[in-house]
């Protein structure tokens, strides 16, 4: 008991609080990466499914593709990819660097030199994780050296915090370049901090060159060489990296001068600058892959500018001796380092035009606080509102952003009072600034403004750590002391902790939940039915050209395609997904290359200017033949439903969006919010639409009718929905005509226009059919379409009281109306391009010929009737193209370089005129027969026509009287036909409009179906 008394008494604390001063930071530090990888990689398995691995957005599919390439042959990337925009094919150098090459070689470790596809998948799952945890180690140092070990551990502690824009790229399975990039600029801004701090203690000078004194130059020229390795890693990750060097020659500027003007040599930190540019420059040639000027691609430029800045550094630096020796004014100096500045920027726009424009168009695109319209299609890409910039800052850091706003402050003051005159605070400045630009110029730069938040916030904590110890030892603690910074601590990390306002998220939640976008898995179905039910490309009709999926190809401008090979119609958006997980080669891709083509094809108003579209995008042997749709493209709510309908018109030169659809305001919500889209014909017409909604078929419309009123503001009218006690938000009538008459007489309502409701009729379309119909539904969990949906269905029954309120028969009238009558909607649906089949027949002269086919989809057990109508001639003559067969369906597919189709008929075509009736008894006739298309003539393989005779058919006993008349109605007396996205079929239902008769006994009167869509309404 004594002895342990004596061990107890002997024992020194001071040694022991000495140990924690020396080495907390270092478990502290440890305990922080693990809770960041931890965070990040807590929910992996959410990304697994079925055996599949997922990632999330579109970039990851891509990096995918390009880490398989490099394991097959490490560790050289992919040149030339010609499995997208088709029929060019592509190259990026944002895809294909030391980002995927770092990845593939784990890959390869992992995988003992022959990975498997599950490996190199799983480990570019878990990259964006493991990158993202890396980055606290720079962090920390930067930290450390504006505030101590302390300082640095608070900044990786409000990094790791964090839940904005880092968190959300550097999660796993956003398997993107952007953490690589935050991970390589934050090593890259340490390492020039170094070096500018070494400098500034060093002092270099041009005559230990030449005197050879290499002792001398040893620290500063090896940082610099540092920093020029990290900004070169930094570039070879990201091409557009360029900026880094571009914020390193800003400092270099405002230094040298701030130097001079404080009487201290700017050479000093003009040899450092000069010598990281200069292997900055130099490394940049190795990924050297085009001398065009391009903004995401390894150019010239890279070098270039690095070089550019790095002879203005020993410019100033020479020049600054020049005015010593003329003994002039101090000001003097950057008097003329500005004007050769503007003589520089002069002669470049005038000698070097192209360089110049791309150095300003990129410095706008970064920087220049607004993107251009195209830009805005992309959701990253987006400005940052001044407005809410405080929410989401706020948000993401709780109040650590205001500590890095005063420390910014802080910093600049003292350097003003001359109280702080380390250049590497001033480079600090100048990043955190540009980084502030770059969030509110392109919101997905949040992940770079993260990093200077947690740094800078280091540096007030030093200033607050003066009032702890000022001498800088724990034994000298007390205990108030302890408490005030704690307290601050607690001020600054507890929004991050605890979320105080709507809407945020803690890191630890955001990690819990991260799992793969509703999108891809809605597309895996779709994009796993094309990989197996459709030839692969340069085999298409038989053709004997095999493309390689993962096979070298040399870089080049054009690629030459050959016979059988096909690309696949989409929005930009999916392409990389058709590329990687459907094996197929899209037109347009998230490069937004084809972009343009893709958006003239889904909006062509008529099947001749698609297909003139089509044209563009094919090679005389290689053509596009598939288009696939999601019900995202045809939506038109981008915030409430992240609908995509808006995107295509910003690429399109000839409409905007007022041409298409235009807003209903709810202003009985206390709030006005857009109550639906009001859609045009113009709409419904757009090739998009005809194929999503209607499936190429013929569309009559309903009697259906939207009712409004309008409001004057001070932008114009505008349409708002009425109040109960005014109107109702629709109304359904027994007929077109009577709806058209309450149209003209409203003055404040419309046919149609919501759901698959046109206001006019639609034509067929004679060579596209729906070869498969999604799985998944659009209301699968997690997806967005639910919010439109009931939005609109909420302003149909005239707000959320009344459809509180409604009964379960007003509800199914109103989803009627907006699905119409069959199952819910596919999450996608995939077409075919064909030749298409010809019909030719007789029948009677100068009648309507109206051919039909009910067509059973491959899910729901659902069926839509494709209908098409042509006239015949003076000779009774008709003909058309259909381009859905009714057999051989089994003699067709992939083996012989063609579709195995899911979408088949349950019989052979109905063709028929009108039903005549005689107006003087009740007898009625029509002329019809029926017919099959083989699969043969549809694709093309038969040439031969399908021809037919109609006959005339009695459906009732005639009575004397000649006179006859006409009624739309189906012959057969079916009902209308339901898609299974509750588009109704289309019927030979007219709109209740009269044509003059053709003889002097026969008059066509078409007669309007019910609101129904059933049976026969008599005149």
């Amino acid at each position: 008991m004594s002895q342990r008394r004596g061990y107890f008494e002997d024992y020194d604390f001071g040694t022991v609080l000495g140990d924690v001063q020396d080495w907390y930071h270092i478990p502290t530090l440890v305990a922080l990466l693990g809770f960041m990888l931890w965070v990040r990689v807590q929910s992996w398995s959410n990304f697994v499914r079925g055996g599949q691995v997922f990632f999330s957005g579109n970039d990851a599919w891509y990096h995918y593709r390009q880490t398989q390439y490099v394991v097959n042959n490490w560790p050289q990337t992919m040149p030339f990819d010609p499995w997208t925009y088709f029929p060019y094919g592509t190259s990026s150098g944002q895809f294909g660097t030391l980002f995927d090459q770092l990845i593939a070689t784990v890959a390869l470790i992992v995988g003992l030199g022959n990975p498997s596809d599950q490996t190199v998948a799983m480990t570019v799952l878990i990259a964006p994780a493991v990158f993202g945890a890396l980055v606290a180690i720079p962090v920390y140092f930067a930290g450390k050296r504006l505030g101590g070990r302390f300082g640095g551990l608070v900044s990786v502690l409000i990094l790791a915090l964090s839940s904005g824009s880092f968190l959300s790229r550097s999660i796993v399975g956003f398997s993107d370049h952007h953490v690589a990039e935050a991970l390589l600029q934050m090593t890259a801004v340490l390492a020039i901090m170094v070096a500018v701090a070494v400098a500034e203690e060093e002092m270099p000078v041009w005559e230990l060159v030449v005197n050879r004194e290499w002792d001398a130059l040893r620290r500063p020229v090896g940082w610099a060489t540092l920093a020029g390795v990290a900004m070169a890693l930094y570039i070879w990750v990201w091409p557009p990296a360029i900026l880094l060097v571009g914020i390193f020659g800003i400092f270099l500027v405002i230094q040298l001068n701030l130097d001079y003007l404080r009487g201290r040599s700017p050479e000093h930190i003009a040899f450092v600058g000069a010598v990281a540019l200069v292997v900055t420059g130099l490394l940049s040639f190795v990924p050297l892959s085009t001398f065009e000027l391009t903004a995401v691609d390894f150019t010239f430029i890279q070098p270039l500018l690095a070089f550019a800045v790095a002879a203005g550094a020993v410019f100033m630096a020479w020049l600054a001796r020049q005015v010593d020796d003329a003994d002039v004014d101090r000001w003097a100096y950057p008097a003329a380092v500005f004007g050769a500045i503007a003589a520089v920027a002069v002669v470049t726009a005038v000698v070097l035009p192209d360089v110049f424009g791309y150095i300003v168009k990129n410095t706008e695109r970064f920087i220049g606080l607004g993107g251009g319209a195209q830009a805005g299609t992309i959701g990253e890409a987006q400005p940052l509102p001044l407005g809410d910039l405080l929410p989401r800052l706020f948000g993401s850091y709780g109040l650590a952003w205001f500590g890095a706003f005063a420390g910014i402050v802080v910093m600049l003051a003292s350097h003003v009072r001359g109280t702080e005159r380390r250049a590497e605070t001033i480079f600090v400045m100048i990043w955190t600034v540009i980084m502030l630009l770059a969030t509110l110029t392109q919101v997905r730069f949040g992940y770079y403004l993260t990093l200077p938040v947690a740094v800078v916030n280091a540096y007030v904590i030093a200033l607050i750590a003066k009032y702890v110890s000022p001498t800088g030892s724990l034994e000298e603690v007390e205990t108030f002391q302890v408490l005030t910074i704690m307290a601050v601590l607690i001020l600054v990390i507890a929004p991050m902790v605890v979320p105080m306002t709507s809407g945020s998220t803690t890191a630890m939640e955001a990690g819990s939940q991260a799992g793969p976008s509703a999108g891809v898995v809605g597309w895996t179905d779709s994009l796993g039915w094309m990989q197996n039910n459709t030839p692969v490309p340069g085999t298409y009709g038989g053709a004997d050209n095999q493309m390689q999926f993962t096979e070298p190809f040399p870089r080049q401008d054009d690629y030459d395609y050959d016979e059988g090979a096909y690309g696949v119609m989409s929005w930009w958006d999916y392409g990389h997904w058709i590329t990687q997980r459907a094996e197929r080669i899209p037109n347009a891709n998230p490069f937004q290359q084809g972009a343009a083509e893709a958006a003239n094809f889904l909006l062509a108003p008529n099947e001749q200017q698609a297909n003139d579209v089509i044209e563009q995008v094919s090679e005389d042997d290689a053509e596009t033949r598939y288009v696939m749709i999601d019900w995202k493209m045809v939506n038109t709510y981008s915030r409430l439903s992240r609908g995509k309908f808006f995107a295509p018109i910003v690429f399109n030169e000839s409409t905007t969006a007022t041409d298409y659809y235009s807003r209903v305001i709810d202003i009985g919500t206390g709030q006005p919010r857009v109550g639906y889209n009001l859609k045009t014909q113009r709409y419904y017409e757009s090739m998009v639409n005809r194929l999503w909604h209607f499936h190429g078929s013929s569309r009559q419309p309903r009697p259906v009718v939207m009712d409004y009123n309008t409001r004057q503001t001070r932008g114009g009218e505008l349409k708002v929905l009425p109040t109960s006690e005014e109107s109702q938000p629709y109304r359904v009538f027994n007929s077109m005509q009577e709806a058209r008459d309450y149209v003209e007489e409203d003055g404040t309502a419309q046919v149609g226009g919501v759901g698959p409701n046109p206001p006019e009729a639609v034509e067929a379309l004679s060579h596209y059919r729906l070869v498969y119909n999604s799985n998944t539904s659009a209301f699968q969990t997690g997806s967005p379409y639910t919010r439109g949906f009931q939005r609109e269905a909420t302003s149909l029954a005239g707000g959320i009281g009344e459809f509180r309120n409604s009964s379960r028969a007003e509800l199914q009238g109103i989803q009627s109306i907006l699905l119409g009558r069959g199952s819910t909607p596919p999450w996608t649906k995939v077409f075919e391009r064909v030749p298409g089949a010809t019909i030719e027949g007789t029948g009677p002269e100068n009648r309507t010929v109206i051919a039909s086919a009910q067509m059973q989809m491959n899910s729901g057990n659902s069926t839509f009737r494709y209908i098409q109508r042509v006239q015949t001639g003076p000779d009774g003559e008709f003909s058309m193209t259909v381009p859905y067969s009714t057999t051989g369906y089994e003699n067709w597919g992939p083996e012989q370089g063609y579709t195995d189709v899911a979408v088949e008929a349950t019989g052979p075509y109905s063709i028929r005129t009108n039903v005549y009736r005689n107006l003087g008894s009740s007898s009625s006739y029509m002329y019809n027969a029926t017919a099959h298309v083989s699969e043969a003539k549809v694709i093309g393989e038969d040439s031969s026509p399908v021809q037919v005779e109609l006959e005339r058919t009695n459906l009732s006993q005639p009575q004397p009287d000649g006179n006859e008349s006409t009624n739309g109605t189906s012959s057969d007396g079916t009902t209308n036909e339901t898609s299974d996205d509750g588009t109704t079929g289309d019927t030979s239902g007219s709109d209740g409009s009269t044509n003059t008769s053709t003889n002097d006994s026969e008059s066509q009167s078409l007669i309007a179906e019910p609101a129904s869509g059933a049976g026969i309404v008599a005149p």
